[in-house]
């Protein structure tokens, strides 16, 4: 087999892995998925959704990566899911793309919902524990103010 035909052959068989694994309703917006698959497929598309944020994450895309996550957690929460361990993990994960877009303030409100979440369904964390240091009021007052009361994109 001459170099040339390898050559054919194996763009081929990546472009069709490509086109196998292509699911542009993944780039719609949130409500869309939600309209457009049944229920019994949403977890599936959450799946696909992590996958497709974790390949952008790996390859430095962090604003790619957090809008694919911010999409999974939307479904999660309308599947019922909002409580769960894995919404948790979702929102610790985009608590670390905020921190290296240098959003701290919604990283670390992203982060106390996680915390909140682990807590209610009682993860068990051994030894470690989630007490915020000790600061003074006037501090706390003052990131409160510089971090806005809420994450912006996220319902409570």
């Amino acid at each position: 087999m001459s170099f040339r035909r390898l050559l054919i052959l194996t763009a081929l068989f990546l472009n069709s892995t490509v086109i196998l694994y292509a699911n542009p309703i993944l780039d719609q917006p949130a409500d869309v998925i939600l309209k457009e698959t049944r229920l019994s497929r949403i977890p599936q598309m959450i799946q696909a959704l992590e996958d497709k944020a974790k390949i952008y994450a790996e390859n430095n895309k962090i604003l790619e990566a957090r809008e694919y996550l911010k999409k999974a957690i939307v479904l999660k929460d309308a599947i019922g899911m909002r409580e769960s361990e894995g919404n948790a993990q979702l929102l610790t994960q985009i608590s670390k793309l905020e921190s290296k877009l240098g959003n701290q303030c919604e990283a670390s409100q992203l982060s106390k919902l996680a915390k909140n979440i682990y807590r209610k369904i009682g993860v068990n964390f051994g030894a470690v524990t989630f007490e915020e240091p000790k600061q003074n009021q006037e501090t706390n007052i003052s990131a409160a103010k510089a971090c806005g009361e809420s994450v912006t994109w996220l319902k409570e």
